[in-house]
Formats: C-alpha cells, sequence, structure tokens
C-alpha cells in the first residue's frame, strides 16, 4: 500500500488535517492559560466547558445532516467559519484591537467548526477507502496527528505569549488555502442513491437518528471499549503528571531529575517514538490478524500505564513510555478499522459524531482519577488501570468473537 494509491480525497484529507490539526494544538493548549490570565480560573474553565459542550452538540447535529445533504457542503461551510473565527482572533489580538469579550466569541466559534469538521472528514475516509486499506490510512493520520500536535505546540509555544496577532494571522492563511482546497478539490463522497435518500424524505429525525445509534449493541460495546481504553491516556497529563510531580526525583546521566522533567521525557519519547516509526510500523503489523494485535497492543498499552500510576524508578518508568506507546501504536489504527466496518452506510458520519462522544466521555474520566488519585494510594491507582485496560480488551475481543460468529452464520453462496 503507498500513499499514491489512495483515493483521492484521502490524500488531500490527510494533508488539510494535518494543518487543521496543527492550527488547533498551537492554540488550544494555550487559550486557557491566557483566560486564566485575563478572566480569571473560574471563568476560564466555565467558557472551556461551554466550548467543549457546544463542539459535542453541533457534532451531533453536523453527523446527522451529513447523511443526509452530503459531506462537502458541511466542510466548506465548516472551514468558512473557521476562517472567520481565526480572522477575528487576529483582529482582537492586533496592535489596533485588543478585545476579550471578542476573542472569546472567536473562540467559540472555532470550536464549533471543528465540532462540524471532524465526524464529517471521519466518514468520508469511510466512504472512499476499502478495509485493507483503513489499516494503512488510520496509520498515517495517526502520525499526521501527532507530528501535527508537536509542531502545535512548539508554535505555540514560541508565539501566543507575545505575538498573537502574527500567530492568529498565520494559521488564518493556512485555514484560507484550506478552504480553496475543499472548494476546488474536495470531491463529494456520499452517493444519496446508495445511502438510500435519492429524491426521498428524511424518514428520521435528530433524536430518532441517535437513538437507534445508542441502542445499537455492537456499536456500545465498541463506545464502552473505547472509553476504557483512552481513558487511561487522559491519565497521563492528570494523575500520572501530578504524582511524578510530587513523588519522583531521581538522577539520571549523573543530573538531578524532577517528576516533571520526567513526565516531559515520557512525552517526548512517545511523541517522537510515533514520529519516527509510526508508518513503517502500520505496514509491518497489518500482515497480522487484527484479533492479535488488538490483544497484544492493548496488554502493553495497559501495563505501561500501570507502572507509570506507581514506579518511581526512572529507568522503569522509560520502558514504560516505550511499552505504551507501542501498544497505542498497535490498538489504535485497529480500533478505527473496527468502527468502520461496523457502522451502516445510511448512518456513517452519525455515528462517528456518537463516537466522538467517547473521547469527552474518557476525558471526564480522566479529571476524575486525578479527584480519586488524591484519596487512593498509588498501587490503588495502578489496580484500578489494570481494570480498565483489561476491561477495554475484554470488550474489544468480545466484537472480534460476534463478527466471527456472524461471518459463520452467512449463507454460503453457490457456485454453480
Amino acid at each position: 500500500m503507498k500513499y499514491a494509491d489512495l483515493h483521492p480525497n484521502i490524500r488531500i484529507r490527510i494533508i488539510t488535517d494535518f494543518f487543521t490539526d496543527l492550527t488547533q494544538k498551537s492554540i488550544i493548549p494555550f487559550m486557557a492559560i491566557y483566560l486564566s490570565i485575563q478572566i480569571g480560573a473560574g471563568l476560564a474553565g466555565l467558557l472551556l466547558t461551554v466550548n467543549i459542550v457546544a463542539s459535542m452538540i453541533v457534532g451531533l447535529w453536523a453527523g446527522y445532516w451529513s447523511d443526509r445533504i452530503g459531506r462537502k457542503k458541511l466542510m466548506v461551510i465548516a472551514q468558512s467559519l473557521q476562517v472567520v473565527a481565526l480572522l477575528g482572533l487576529a483582529i482582537a489580538n492586533s496592535p489596533w484591537m485588543d478585545s476579550i469579550i471578542v476573542t472569546c466569541l472567536m473562540f467559540l466559534l472555532s470550536s464549533l467548526s471543528s465540532g462540524i469538521t471532524v465526524p464529517i472528514a471521519n466518514a468520508m475516509i469511510v466512504d472512499v477507502s476499502s478495509e485493507h486499506e483503513r489499516h494503512y490510512v488510520y496509520g498515517l493520520q495517526y502520525w499526521t496527528t501527532n507530528v501535527a500536535v508537536t509542531f502545535g505546540a512548539l508554535m505555540g509555544g514560541l508565539f501566543f505569549e507575545s505575538f498573537r496577532f502574527l500567530l492568529f494571522s498565520l494559521v488564518c492563511l493556512e485555514s484560507l488555502a484550506t478552504l480553496f482546497i475543499l472548494i476546488f478539490m474536495i470531491r463529494e463522497t456520499m452517493d444519496k442513491r446508495v445511502f438510500g435518500y435519492d429524491d426521498a424524505p428524511i424518514q428520521r429525525n435528530i433524536l430518532k437518528t441517535y437513538w437507534a445509534v445508542f441502542q445499537d449493541k455492537r456499536f456500545m460495546i465498541f463506545f464502552t471499549a473505547t472509553v476504557l481504553a483512552v481513558s487511561l491516556e487522559f491519565q497521563l497529563d492528570k494523575y500520572i503528571a501530578v504524582r511524578l510531580k510530587n513523588e519522583f526525583t531521581a538522577q539520571l546521566f549523573g543530573s538531578d531529575v524532577s517528576g516533571l522533567h520526567m513526565f516531559s521525557l515520557i512525552m517526548v519519547i512517545n511523541t517522537v517514538m510515533v514520529a519516527l516509526v509510526a508508518i513503517p510500523f502500520s505496514r509491518w503489523i497489518g500482515r497480522f490478524q487484527s484479533r492479535s494485535i488488538m490483544t497484544v497492543g492493548m496488554l502493553l498499552y495497559t501495563a505501561g500505564f500501570t507502572v507509570l500510576a506507581f514506579s518511581n524508578w526512572a529507568w522503569l518508568l522509560i520502558s514504560s513510555a516505550i511499552l505504551l506507546t507501542i501498544g497505542e501504536l498497535m490498538y489504535a489504527p485497529v480500533r478505527q478499522v473496527m468502527l468502520a466496518g461496523m457502522i451502516p452506510d445510511s448512518d456513517r458520519a452519525a455515528y462517528m459524531a456518537a463516537d466522538g462522544l467517547s473521547y469527552n466521555v474518557a476525558a471526564l474520566l480522566g479529571s476524575l482519577g486525578l479527584t480519586i488519585g488524591a484519596f487512593l494510594p498509588s498501587y490503588a491507582m495502578a489496580g484500578l488501570y489494570v481494570l480498565m485496560g483489561l476491561g477495554a480488551l475484554i470488550f474489544f475481543r468480545k466484537l472480534f468473537r460476534k463478527a466471527e460468529e456472524q461471518n459463520q452464520h452467512l449463507p454460503c453462496a453457490d457456485a454453480s
């Protein structure tokens, strides 16, 4: 499988998604600090919560309508809103204007735009990819996302505090270029005749659509597994970071290493490994069965986070960071392929939007883990991580068994 062999829409989306992620990661992590200084931590936290909830709601709305009126129209609308939002942020933080109110409103508009784009972009990839291609596509997408996160954080760190106008202007130009690419190069991927909406009235409203999605037992098993697995990832910059800061101190290569230094090193190991090996690694594991990849990946991923929950031995922490990264590289693309294979053609974007909720639930559990960790000893948190990781693995394997049973009961075709 080569990049050039992919559908043109996928090739374009991977590139544009990289720059979109770059834009978001150069702004969002630093916006919380900026808003806390400008309007206070309490009000800033409330505003960020409103942004997340609003993004979730508009994502569900976009998923529903994308399955009815097409992908491209909504993506162009969302990208247009993103251009307006980033232009507004640039103006509100320019040498001629400094408005926290406009900044907050434009930041909300940017969040709404992202909420619309994500489920539709994911559905578009499923529209034009085969099951054979998806291991490679999702591995490549995973790599570009992590590289974008790295460079986005670097850009934000360099420019956000002192050169916000320059930063917002640059990302606005990038967003404008993306808009023109969407308008002139992306093709519509939803065939209404295939999806069953050709000249037909919409039979289900949005509430009935998502009621049907969350009544889907296979999807809810997958949803639960995803929440448990991703919740471990959200522990890294919350409970694990705080624990290392409070408990860890060591010497490494003759130098004193604090807990924050160790946390930064773990993040660097994860980022560098993903950037260097994600693509060749995804090609290599593609020759094995998905069930085996998921099993080994989740076990390594769980073991890595479990050790990070209690150990204060530097080399064991470094080894654990390597293990969890390998595990994540194994399980994450397979998870995406599983999702793509179980959703019905007629509600692809709606299912993608519902899947996005699993990350929001996992984020809440990540924050809850920080609270629970204040009362439980580290070894108890490690035990909790084991239960979460094994629980996710059990649910994922249950889905594989259901798929195998379904295939065994399919009627054999007459070869005569």
